[in-house]
């Protein structure tokens, strides 16, 4: 009986947990989580300990006098109530490397314990030391042979956890106060209620937890500190490999389960553990793998003798085999391995990014709209998102870009693919190491499918996730796409056409970002409306001939191009000013001010508007008027020319709001409505 000392429990099957049993679990782990954190702070200041094993009990057989039959005692946990007790098992196999224990009560049969233990012996056994290197041999018990125990977990939902390995039980050292129920023996256990529902787990969660137990020995009890601060491998990087040692030994089902889970959830932290979860057994075993088909077996076996751990282990193995400098490293790894997990099913494999021993079916976002397709999204720290625009023409290029919030350690890059597997898929990174976090880059020609993939490298542990904003084209007019005007926009045909024409363009933010905002909300100056009617028009001319000649007293000379733009306007009846000798160039231009100015241009351009000769009141803002040049009559012409629609209002009436500051939307549909619906076609007809 006592409190629960450090544990290495694996595999919660979140897909079989009620809501309250799953709560249920994860405070139970969390409590062995915290157990284990203060073990390390104790470990960091004992002196190592290797204390005599006590006595198990009356006619308990020394481990290495076991025969099968024979009984013995091992402390156990109940994971329902947290509490050890002694249990008494039976040895069901004893072989050359391992003893079968199964205690009383215990449902496992004596062909599946003789076959777990043929399995381990003849398999596992040889395989994982192979890969790994040796477990404490003969080790604290005087036995060369590994203990497996099979009990009841008591666990809720039964056969929730499928095994665990308690450093303990090997590594007096390890931990101060925790060591009153280790039972001195190299071993681990496996529930006897996951081998129920699953019956062929029990070897490849055998290769599992031998893989833990030999970690826990050539990383932590080999380490020159041990005792003094020698901690375990990170536990994300631990996992994968003792899922590795599993398709070591050829035994793949549970593998594969977790690599599905992780599949069809791409969007895992590596390395921030949250309690064993499959989607993360999955991307820590799918990134092992990777590792040694990139690195090869000895690296894999360095690793695991690596003091440091985590990244820097990792970091630190690869300076150890090439000292060079120039080798791999961790990030461009972990880099390269996230576009391989999508690229592995395309059906041209582009080195490296693809993996020898499996078979990834990574799932994207596929999405819809538009283009530009503009969205925002998020994602985790060492997690990734894939998302694939819907298919293009081949003959364009195909532009996108990503503004992340700022500072954040967001990379990117587009991946362009070819359905058809003729061609191979090129990778174009985005440039997102700026203050902005953002970038645009275009990607080439000669592909129909198009995917940003987008992930993140902070720090580790760090359970956090990261904003952005993307948008993806091919061809965007004028080589931009605005990062708030999608193509779903109900403005943004209108802006499109002006941009592609020059007559606007947006604000990039901040300066020499590539991120460019178009910010439809914004009011329209006089000075800048009378630059664009002119463009639209097609009526400005490259000559300052109006230099020295003023119109207006509030016009000032500089900027030239602004004073060209105003008397420009002024000299072909479009800009007639207040009546005061002023213009107003800074004031906001109001809705009608804006149509008179459109009404004009089209006059000035050699194709007048239809004039409005009827009396119906449309705008239940804009009163019937018979002057020519009045409100009415110019909102009227424009109105029934298809240049504006007014808006409504709470009553259900149709209202222009005239005397209201016109912003660059409304501008914008105006002005590309007088270009596309009128002057464009009046010129088609006429020829």
């Amino acid at each position: 009986m006592g409190s629960m000392p450090g544990a290495k429990p694996c595999l919660v099957r979140q897909s079989q947990k009620p809501a309250a049993a799953a709560l249920a679990i994860i405070s139970r782990l969390a409590l062995a989580a915290a157990f284990l954190a203060v073990v390390f702070v104790v470990a960091a200041t004992a002196a190592p300990v290797q204390a005599a094993p006590p006595t198990l009990g009356t006619g308990a057989p020394a481990a290495a006098d076991a025969i099968v039959g024979s009984s013995g005692y091992f402390w156990a946990l109940n994971y329902g109530t947290g509490v050890y007790s002694r249990v008494q098992a039976t040895a069901k196999y004893v072989g050359e490397h391992v003893v079968v224990w199964v205690a009383d009560g215990a449902f496992f049969t004596d062909i599946s314990a003789n076959n777990l233990g043929i399995a381990f012996d003849n398999v596992v056994y040889p395989t994982v030391t192979a890969a790994y290197g040796s477990e404490p041999n003969p080790g604290i018990d005087g036995d060369p042979r590994v203990a497996i125990l099979v009990y009841d977990f008591d666990d809720s939902p039964a056969g929730s956890i499928e095994g665990s390995f308690y450093p303990t039980d090997i590594d007096l050292g390890f931990a101060s106060g925790g060591s009153e129920h280790s039972n001195y023996r190299e071993m681990f256990s496996i529930n006897s209620a996951a081998l129920l529902m699953d019956p062929g787990s029990a070897v490849a969660i055998g290769a599992h937890e031998f893989a833990h137990l030999i970690m826990q020995y050539q990383d932590v009890m080999l380490d020159p500190l041990h005792g003094q601060g020698a901690a375990p491998e990170a536990q994300w990087l631990q996992e994968g490999l003792a899922v590795y040692a599993e398709h070591l030994c050829g035994y793949d089902s549970r593998a594969q389960s977790f690599l599905s889970a992780f599949q069809d959830d791409p969007n895992w932290d590596l390395t921030a553990w949250g309690g064993g979860q499959r989607e993360h057994y999955g991307a820590s075993y799918s990134f092992v793998s990777y590792l040694a088909d990139r690195e090869g077996p000895e690296f894999i076996k360095q690793l695991i003798h690596q003091p440091l751990d985590g990244i820097g282990g990792i970091d630190a193995t690869l300076q150890v085999l090439d000292p060079t400098g120039f080798g791999d490293r961790f990030n461009g790894l972990f880099d390269d391995w996230i576009i391989a997990s999508f690229l592995d099913d395309k059906p041209q494999l582009l080195a490296p990014y693809f993996f020898t021993n499996l078979d990834l079916h990574m799932r994207d976002t596929l999405l819809t709209g538009t283009p530009p397709i503009l969205a925002d999204t998020q994602v985790k720290n060492y997690g990734a998102a894939y998302l694939t625009f819907p298919a293009t023409d081949r003959l364009p290029t195909f532009q996108v870009v990503v503004d992340g919030v700022d500072g954040s350690p967001l990379q990117a890059a587009l991946v362009s693919w070819d359905s058809t597997g003729v061609f191979y898929p090129e990778i174009t990174r985005l440039e997102l190491a700026n203050p902005a976090a953002g970038a645009t880059v275009m990607g080439p020609s000669g592909y129909d499918r198009h995917t940003l993939v987008v992930w993140s490298r902070g720090a580790a542990d760090s359970d956090v996730s990261y904003s952005f904003r993307y948008s993806g084209a091919s061809d965007p007019p004028g080589g931009i796409q605005f990062l708030d005007m999608g193509g779903n926009d109900p403005f943004y045909e209108n802006v499109s056409d002006l941009l592609t024409r020059g007559v606007i363009n947006g604000y990039e933010i901040p300066k020499g970002s590539g991120l460019w905002f178009f910010q439809g909300q914004n009011k329209v100056l006089r000075s800048q409306f009378a630059k664009m009617i002119m463009l639209a028009t097609g009526l400005h001319t490259p000559e300052n001939e109006f230099a020295g000649h003023p119109t207006f007293g509030d016009v000032p000379q500089t900027p030239p191009d602004t004073f060209d733009f105003i008397e420009e306007a002024v000299s072909y009846g479009i800009i007639k000013g207040y009546g005061n000798g002023r213009f107003g160039p800074y004031d906001q231009i109001t809705r009608s001010q804006l149509v008179a100015m459109i009404v004009r241009g089209a006059k000035a351009a050699g194709k007048p508007l239809s004039p409005y000769t009827g009396n119906e009141r449309v705008f239940a803002d804009v009163p019937v008027s018979q002057i020519p040049d009045s409100l009415y009559r110019n909102v009227m012409t424009a109105y029934t020319a298809g240049i504006l629609s007014g808006s409504p209002g709470k009553d259900g009436r149709l209202y222009f709001n005239p005397t209201s500051p016109a912003t660059r939307n409304h501008v914008a549909k105006m002005t590309a409505n007088l270009i596309v619906n009128y002057l464009e076609a009046a010129a088609g007809s006429a020829g």
